[in-house]
């Protein structure tokens, strides 16, 4: 894994964690250190949403690197664009091990979420067409579940 060290996390309440020391990414590219006290969420799911893909997991470390990138982001000292940011998300959480649909459903989030924040909208039209395709995948493919298991109870009743 690219980590050099950390992200070594201290939960401090109500779905918050902080960074214990340093942490230090190491890209092919790129070196990004986070600095020790640094506060995250990790992965930002809506609760409704917990049981199927809870905030902790195998992108606890990619999730910690995109937190820290949103922030320099509105900040304005981030080097890479919001895009780029994403993308980096999903391939920390390949490294990480994290499936390719898991991986693809996170992107799809930070995408729209991009969508609603000024300092991360730049660019996004440029993946509307796949963040809209796989968002409408994922609603065709959870409504046939909820379909097929609603009749399912109906013949069973």
């Amino acid at each position: 894994m690219p980590f050099a060290s950390g992200p070594v996390l201290t939960y401090v309440g109500l779905g918050r964690y902080r960074t214990v020391g340093p942490t230090v990414y190491v890209g092919s590219d790129d070196v990004i250190t986070i600095p020790s006290d640094f506060p995250t969420d990790l992965a930002t799911v809506p609760r409704i949403f917990w049981a199927l893909m809870p905030p902790t997991g195998a992108y606890e470390r990619a999730a910690v690197l995109h937190d820290f990138g949103c922030v320099t982001l509105a900040e304005g000292t981030c080097l890479l664009s919001s895009r780029d940011v994403d993308g980096l998300f999903r391939r920390v959480a390949r490294e990480g091990g994290v499936g390719i649909v898991t991986r693809w459903l996170l992107w799809t989030g930070v995408r729209w979420g991009a969508l609603a924040s000024p300092t991360r909208r730049s660019g996004w039209w440029k993946d509307a067409p796949a963040v809209v395709g796989i968002t409408a995948l994922t609603l065709a493919v959870v409504g046939g579940a909820v379909w097929a298991l609603d009749s399912l109870a109906h013949h069973l009743i």
